[in-house]
């Protein structure tokens, strides 16, 4: 009698548990998406919950999206400002973006991080993206004054991320571990407001946790190809013939002599025959050996976007600093004091090698 009365308390218990679980769920916003936004000395959050959360508070698509405001010195103090105007309390244990105004990147990182990862509920997986020439703020809520589902159409993009490339960087665990290094340049996709939809055109650049400049599309492409990511990627050639990547592998070496360091690129990729848009018959022996040289080269030069734009800024966006303590332990020691002025020195060699492993039978162009 006495252990069947233990158990049914404890199942009250459970039951209470639950119930008490359920009621703080429906009373907690919990943030979809968070701006950080620097302006005249304060920093101001931004942040985006749907009015009716349902059951699931991390997919949070039932309802209107709402945004609230909050302001202070520090990301910190701004946060406990944005609680304190909210009806319910806010939390981002489930917040997967993190959007940082320009003015807030070209401020400085690193108490935005740090904020960030000292909250014991954040997402150490959400993602971080920066808002190319604008405020986060207005990043926010103009999208949503054209009717968009902010959050929504951010999981296109990620999801859109996820095709290109085989891992995200911009996660917040990767971020911070690249801001404990000041020897390299800090890399997060920046994003760009269209009419109905997000374009991720490429990476900002930080240099000691300051915004500095934007890559282009195809520097970033040649970064993802050094960086070993790239899971698909579009082959446009001169002769009208349209390729897309389905492998990619990469991988780097270094040499060190006298100070002088020299870095060997190899990268092996395969390619599938995507459009065809001349008579040629592209699938005969010598053909095929054509194309190939062709895609080997266009993706150099794509590579080589990405070193010269290093070597001609001086910044270690290709984290080369880490390959030369990895390869060359004993002498890393002479060099790490004079490692930013040789960044700009730096050779590069390029090891390309490729096939086209499907060719489709498609037609050769028109009469």
């Amino acid at each position: 009698m006495r252990i069947l009365v233990i158990v049914l308390f404890s199942f009250m218990l459970c039951g209470c548990s639950h119930d008490m679980n359920r009621r703080e769920i429906d009373e907690i916003n919990f943030i979809h998406v968070m701006g950080i936004d620097y302006s005249e000395g304060e920093y101001v959050l931004t942040a985006i919950y749907s009015s009716s959360q349902g059951a699931d508070p991390e997919k949070g698509s039932t309802g209107n999206e709402e945004t609230t405001e909050g302001v202070g010195a520090t990301p910190f103090e701004a946060f406990q400002n944005l609680k304190l105007k909210n009806k319910k309390t806010v939390s981002i244990a489930n917040t997967g973006y993190f959007l940082i105004g320009e003015e807030a990147a070209r401020n400085g990182m690193r108490l935005c991080i740090d904020f960030l990862s000292r909250d014991e509920t954040v997402k150490m997986e959400s993602l971080l993206f920066v808002t190319k020439d604008m405020k986060a703020s207005d990043f926010v809520l103009d999208s949503r004054d054209k009717g968009m589902i902010v959050h929504e159409d951010l999981e296109a993009v990620e999801q859109k991320q996820q095709e290109l490339v085989t891992r995200n960087d911009n996660t917040l665990v990767n971020i911070l571990n690249e801001m404990e290094n000041n020897m390299t340049s800090g890399l997060i996709p920046y994003l760009l407001a269209e009419e109905n939809s997000f374009l991720l055109p490429g990476y900002a650049v930080f240099d000691e946790n300051e915004l500095v400049d934007y890559l282009d599309m195809d520097t970033s492409s040649g970064v993802n190809f050094i960086k070993n990511i790239v899971r698909a990627y579009p082959i446009y050639l001169d002769n009208n013939v349209g390729l897309s990547i389905s492998y990619s592998k990469s991988h780097m070496k270094s040499k060190l002599e006298n100070k002088q360091v020299k870095v060997v690129i190899h990268v092996d990729f395969e390619t599938m025959v995507k459009e065809i848009n001349t008579k040629k018959d592209i699938f005969s022996a010598e053909e095929l050996m054509n194309i190939t040289d062709k895609q080997n080269d266009y993706i150099i030069e794509i590579i080589k976007k990405a070193t010269n734009y290093s070597t001609n800024t001086g910044r270690d966006i290709l984290q080369i600093e880490r390959l030369m303590q990895n390869q060359h332990t004993r002498q890393w020691g002479d060099i790490e004091e004079s490692w930013r002025s040789m960044v700009s020195e730096i050779e590069y060699e390029f090891d390309v090698n490729s096939q086209i492993t499907k060719s489709f039978i498609l037609s050769t162009g028109g009469d």
